[in-house]
């Protein structure tokens, strides 16, 4: 049997997001991501034996790029009063690409009620986020506590899973803004 080819693993990876996004945690089943990858029946199961190796590469590869992000942001110094329009660009990262992530995203939230190898890897990630945005508020002179900005983040995320899930708001951005702006008011202006 030939060896597995690490490119197309991680198009079922890809694949089975998007299964996760479109059908939730129950549809996601090695048949449905062979066919949303295009491949023969058959293939997902030969890379990923169970259902916990394909959530294991759903988690690996969300968490791959969530860190990308993270690791592409540069923080810089700047002036206080554009500070607000970096957090917000901070805070939509997660959502910079397409729907279908941060809907996984929220899927496997869920599903870390139930599996604590998965609820460490998004506790890592969340504090990864948190402080970037620690580093970039000091970069403008502006010292948040680790507190507030996990406040910032974890904000953000209810905003998301609200727009997403509900359509409301249309559009987070002035409601990421929003919040950005509450938490920095208590240092600006104290």
């Amino acid at each position: 049997m030939p060896r597995p080819n690490p490119q197309r693993r991680d198009h079922l990876a890809g694949a089975a997001i998007a299964v996760l996004a479109e059908k939730g945690s129950r549809g996601l089943t090695h048949r449905a991501v062979d066919a949303a990858a295009g491949v023969p029946d058959g293939t997902t199961s030969r890379y990923f034996r169970t259902r916990d190796a394909l959530m294991d590469a759903i988690v690996q590869r969300i968490g791959r790029r969530l860190s990308e992000r993270v690791d592409a942001h540069v923080v810089r110094p700047l002036d206080p009063a554009h500070l607000e329009e970096a957090l917000v660009q901070v805070l939509t990262l997660m959502v910079a690409d397409e729907r279908g992530e941060p809907l996984a995203l929220f899927e496997l939230h869920l599903e870390s009620t139930r599996n604590p190898a998965l609820r460490g890897m998004l506790a890592d990630a969340l504090r990864e986020r948190r402080d970037l945005i620690v580093r970039q508020c000091r970069a403008a002179g502006i010292t948040v506590t680790e507190q507030d900005a996990m406040l910032l983040e974890t904000s953000v995320l209810g905003i998301l899973f609200t727009a997403l899930t509900t359509g409301v708001p249309d559009d987070p951005g002035p409601s990421i803004r929003a919040a950005a702006r509450t938490v920095l008011d208590r240092y600006v202006r104290a």
